[in-house]
């Protein structure tokens, strides 16, 4: 019976390995094959959330943004109560002008961009939410007049006083409501003086970083179609509220997508068939003033234990690229993670490994982030390895490792209490948040929380993060199948595997019972 035991299990551990590396091979297609394609061209037309996403705060957002080739843009933002977009607070909508300038310094395949707005206005979508605004306001506009606020009514927060109406060739973009006076003491004082914007935090920094990219549908490197799908990736939001007014982003947010039927497109001297649809976008691109209402998720416990891996190539503040792989355990709540950190946004130029490992604790105290669990991770271990010449010759590496380093050689920084030059400290709890879903293709994905934009340190049970990096997705689960592909699905190799393990727990049981 044991030994029938250690087959089984054996044989399950090797499948979720074959997993795993099946999964990152096909990430790092996707990647690989990505092609960047920044400009004004390429940014013009519609682009839309794939899904309900949170920002640090914790704020809930679905976005529906327009561009056109000369820089004339109109940004919608539709706020809810609750993480699954079901519950709308408010609707933000932006008119204005976009001018790009020179490649961003940290990412040299993205622009750096200057935005102009030209009208901001502000449409509660419950009572609640006019009554905050009206609360937010007069606290942060005080001595200033303004207008009540009222359900589905439409305020201007900002306006130019150069023009009433904002048109373009294409689109329509009118700036305020028919009905709202036109003169220039009704517009600055409709809703709010233009001097307390910035305090209200209703900024729009994140088009000072633009990043525009085609990227491969097909998860599987062996089919042979170019079909792919276009990517607008825009400047992060800082984790602190303060920030906001003035924050310059060093790396990115969730892409939005631009839809397509099929249309072929040539980039960079090459054909691609552009093909895309989501689930949600057909009630995203509906109305400007009225937004969708997304079902409710189910809330799902924190079955967090098995294998884990990045579904593509992750950036951080600062422009740090990398990819992940974690492990949990549940028999003694042991962790694994794996940083696998690059010179380039493919992650094709390894530059080092950072591997921790210790044991986590979970709990379900309510916190800002309401759908998510408390997890302490107790960072026991770490193990580091360099890849880059470059960076033992330049980096001073003092109390970080007992040996001299070398390229391709792990040490142990248990030895000095971590390396305080990559941020590693031995021993140490770092207080998260984890969340675990469920994707609309049927594989689980696992949500931890976002990186400080500012690197500062979460020490203290009271800082944890208000929102959630990209999703990793779990190896070995049949639902993963769906992100494999059906090649996977079919593989004879991994259906003989499956039913040896059936086979082995069918004796086990009924024969050595």
């Amino acid at each position: 019976m044991n030994f029938l035991v250690i087959v089984l299990f054996w044989t399950y551990v090797n499948g979720i390995s074959r997993q795993c590396a099946k999964l990152s091979e096909n990430a790092t297609y996707n990647d690989r094959n990505t092609v960047v394609e920044t400009s004004m061209k390429t940014l013009s037309g519609v682009w839309l959330s794939e899904g309900c996403e949170t920002r640090p705060g914790s704020e809930y957002v679905l976005r529906h943004y327009t561009f056109q080739e000369n820089g004339d843009y109109k940004l919608v933002q539709h706020h809810y109560w609750d993480d699954s977009c079901s519950s709308p607070k408010l609707t933000i909508i932006a008119i204005g002008m976009l001018k790009t300038k020179r490649d961003s310094i940290l990412h040299h395949d993205a622009l750096s961009g200057y935005n102009k707005p030209s009208n901001i206005t502000i449409i509660p979508q419950d009572f609640i939410a006019a009554k905050e605004l009206d609360d937010v306001v007069a606290t942060n506009c005080p001595g200033q007049y303004w207008k009540s606020w009222r359900k589905y009514e439409e305020h201007v927060v900002f306006a130019s006083p150069n023009s009433r109406h904002y048109k373009s060739h294409e689109y329509d973009f009118d700036r305020i409501q028919e009905t709202i006076p036109n003169t220039k003491h009704y517009l600055q004082n409709s809703s709010g003086a233009l001097s307390c914007l910035g305090k209200l935090r209703w900024t729009f920094n994140e088009l000072k970083l633009i990043k525009i990219q085609l990227r491969p549908n097909l998860y599987l490197p062996q089919k042979t179609s170019n079909e792919m799908h276009w990517e607008l990736l825009v400047g992060d939001i800082p984790s602190r509220e303060e920030l906001k007014e003035n924050y310059t982003p060093t790396a990115f947010q969730t892409p939005l997508i631009k839809t397509s039927k099929g249309e072929k497109e040539y980039v960079k001297g090459r054909k691609y068939l552009v093909h895309y649809t989501c689930n949600i976008c057909s009630n995203l691109g509906t109305s400007d003033r009225v937004p969708p209402h997304l079902i409710e998720k189910a809330r799902l416990p924190p079955y967090i234990w098995g294998e884990w891996v990045s579904q593509r190539c992750e950036v951080r503040p600062m422009g740090l690229y990398l990819t992940r792989q974690f492990s949990f355990y549940g028999d003694d709540n042991v962790w694994v993670g794996e940083h696998r950190f690059y010179v380039d946004p493919f992650c094709t130029l390894l530059k080092f490994v950072v591997t921790a490992s210790g044991t986590f604790q979970l709990d379900n105290k309510i916190h800002i982030l309401k759908e998510a669990s408390n997890i302490d991770f107790r960072i026991e271990k770490a193990t580091l390895t360099i890849y880059d010449q470059h960076m033992i010759y330049y980096m001073p590496w003092s109390n970080c490792g007992k040996q001299m380093w070398k390229v391709g050689v792990s040490q142990e920084l248990a030895d000095t209490n971590g390396c305080q030059q990559l941020g590693i400290i031995i021993p140490s709890v770092q207080y998260d948040v984890v969340k675990v879903e469920m994707s609309y293709q049927g594989y689980w994905l696992l949500f931890l929380g976002q990186a400080d934009t500012e690197n500062m340190p979460v020490d203290s049970p009271s800082e944890r993060p208000t929102a959630f990096q990209v999703p990793l997705v779990r190896c070995g689960d049949g639902n993963a199948a769906s992100f494999l592909g059906t090649d996977y699905e079919d593989s004879g190799q991994d259906r003989l595997n499956l039913n040896f393990i059936f086979v082995v727990a069918f004796l086990t049981v009924h024969v050595y019972s």
